[in-house]
């Protein structure tokens, strides 16, 4: 059965009523129609508010050429990372994928793959034998000709077995894809997927399929390394259709845990998107009503349960301050620290994210992220030479 929603839960930095009325006057005047996706840069900031700054030590580095997007890292057992980040090759935007390795804990990365790889929105897991496994989205929502799929109601995934040189190609049914894939304590795979997202309503009509958008998710489990998954519905207590982003965490004691990606009723455009979170205690076949995590404009949230059971969250600031942000529950997810976020990587504008971190043996976390390191220059409106990836090495304060 799944359990009920925690309505005391933290819910991000969200302004009290009194300080929503403050904040009324210092926002108006905007017409979030001429930004796009309502993105002002104060969307989601509660302006009653001072920061205290307290800098520590990290090390930040590049991983391949500028023009890199976003991007996915993975430890193996001998300590080394690997990273695969996509990088736009063509007018139409097709994304192509490039994979790297560190053997020196992110401070350099050589190139290492060799075969052509497509895709964006990446999910990069090292498994127990060391093979690597890359989910990717095939087609950019919206824009049904960004894809290299013949089929793209179909979700694509690359397997390695030589640390990320050659790579082998599959597929499963459903275009949606996951933020991470959750290796369970007897090697085998878990991943969430909205089941069907409404926004993927148009990839089915242009592929003639039918179509039902679904307020659920879809559990697809692998005991063979990701060479096959089996599929089932987890049902989730909302009429929401219209979501994705899915990253699940097992907490300890064996509990679900997964953050989705929305809009509040009532609100469009990705500056009014909200992360929520839901839970499982029965192994996923159902989940409680989603409660909101973040504040508006924080998004691409990825759980990360640490070896000491706290959870970690990093996610993408789509207000100022632009960039990758981290924050820690004690309690499972309930409560987090958007007291003190630890602003891990800062970013020349909204488009930035998808950050994800591995943690390494001695409390050091890796983190991969894109951001728009290059804002005027050169002024093309796909913004191809603008973004970089890169990764940070850092410690919790």
């Amino acid at each position: 059965m799944a359990t009920q929603p925690d309505l005391t839960a933290a819910g991000g930095d969200r302004p009290t009523p009194e300080e929503a009325a403050r904040n009324a006057p210092l926002l108006a005047g905007y017409d979030y129609d001429r930004y796009p996706s309502s993105i002002t840069g104060f969307t989601g900031l509660n302006l009653q508010r001072v920061f205290v700054r307290r800098q520590m030590r990290a090390v930040r580095a590049r991983v391949g050429p500028r023009g890199n997007f976003k991007g996915a890292i993975a430890r193996l057992s001998d300590g080394a990372l690997v990273a695969a980040a996509c990088r736009r090759i063509d007018e139409r935007g097709l994304f192509g994928i490039h994979v790297y390795r560190s053997a020196d804990r992110g401070s350099t990365w050589d190139e290492i793959g060799e075969d052509p790889l497509y895709g964006k929105e990446m999910s990069l897991t090292a498994l127990p034998d060391d093979a690597l496994l890359l989910t990717v989205e095939s087609t950019v929502p919206g824009y049904p000709s960004m894809t290299f799929a013949d089929d793209p109601t179909r979700m694509f995934y690359h397997r390695s077995a030589d640390g990320g040189r050659t790579w082998d190609t599959g597929s499963i049914d459903g275009p949606g894809k996951p933020r991470n894939v959750l290796v369970e304590p007897d090697g085998s795979l878990l991943m969430a997927r909205p089941r069907c997202s409404a926004y993927l309503h148009r990839l089915y009509s242009l592929q003639g399929r039918p179509f039902a958008p679904s307020p659920d998710l879809e559990l697809s489990r692998s005991a063979d390394g990701g060479r096959t998954w089996q599929s089932t519905t987890g049902r989730v207590a909302w009429q929401v259709t219209t979501f994705g982003e899915v990253s699940i965490a097992r907490l300890p004691g064996g509990r679900l845990l997964a953050s989705l990606r929305t809009n509040p009723p009532g609100t469009e455009g990705e500056g009014q998107q909200v992360t929520y979170l839901t839970r499982s205690d029965d192994g996923g076949a159902t989940w409680c009503a989603p409660w909101p995590m973040t504040n508006l404009a924080e998004v691409q949230v990825n759980l990360l349960v640490l070896r000491d059971d706290r959870l970690l969250a990093t996610y993408t600031n789509y207000h100022l301050p632009f960039g990758v942000c981290a924050v820690v529950s004690d309690d499972g997810g309930r409560t987090w620290s958007f007291d003190a976020p630890v602003q891990l990587a800062l970013s020349a504008d909204c488009y930035t994210g998808w950050p994800v971190t591995v943690e390494l043996d001695d409390g050091v976390f890796i983190t991969c992220y894109m951001i728009t390191a290059f804002l005027n220059e050169p002024p093309d409106p796909k913004g191809v030479q603008r973004s970089v990836c890169e990764v940070v090495r850092w410690r919790l304060p």
